[in-house]
């Protein structure tokens, strides 16, 4: 118990246990990754990919192929700006010459169908892995001043 006395023994063992299960948490996540790209084959997969411009123009990219949704926005030629924020992922800025606008509180966000209708995408593009026949589409869209909340797509 004497060690422990000592402050910066205290400090050092602290430090030392967050290393070692921050170290442990990043080698599952890394390991669970390339399982899925793994069992996927690394092989490209076909979307429906749709861009809405929140004026009504819209258009589809149907038979888009990719990994992530990243690498389909890539294939189907979008000019595309991003902010890296490392781990966490790429943040959309511009898509083909549209840029977000804080000061019209209009945000790009991308949206998935599912059975009750469009569902806000979870995570960053180059970090979600396509699964087949999925229909995504990229909404510039309105976001609620009070809540932070994107319009969903028409």
């Amino acid at each position: 118990m004497a060690f422990l006395r000592n402050k910066w023994a205290l400090a050092a063992l602290v430090i030392l246990c967050w290393a070692i299960a921050a170290s442990s948490a990043l080698g599952y996540y890394y390991y669970k990754y390339t399982d899925l790209i793994n069992r996927l084959g690394g092989s490209l997969v076909s979307i429906n990919l749709g861009i809405d411009y929140g004026n009504g123009t819209r258009r589809w990219f149907n038979g888009t192929t990719g990994l992530t949704l990243y690498d389909c926005m890539k294939q189907a030629g979008w000019n595309i700006e991003t902010k890296d924020f490392g781990a966490m992922g790429l943040y959309v800025t511009s898509i083909n010459g549209v840029k977000e606008s804080a000061e019209k509180l209009r945000y790009w966000g991308w949206w998935i169908w599912t059975d009750y209708g469009w569902s806000h995408g979870g995570s960053a593009c180059n970090k979600y892995v396509v699964s087949p026949n999925e229909t995504i589409i990229w909404y510039y869209s309105q976001v609620n001043s009070t809540t932070w909340e994107m319009t969903p797509p028409p």
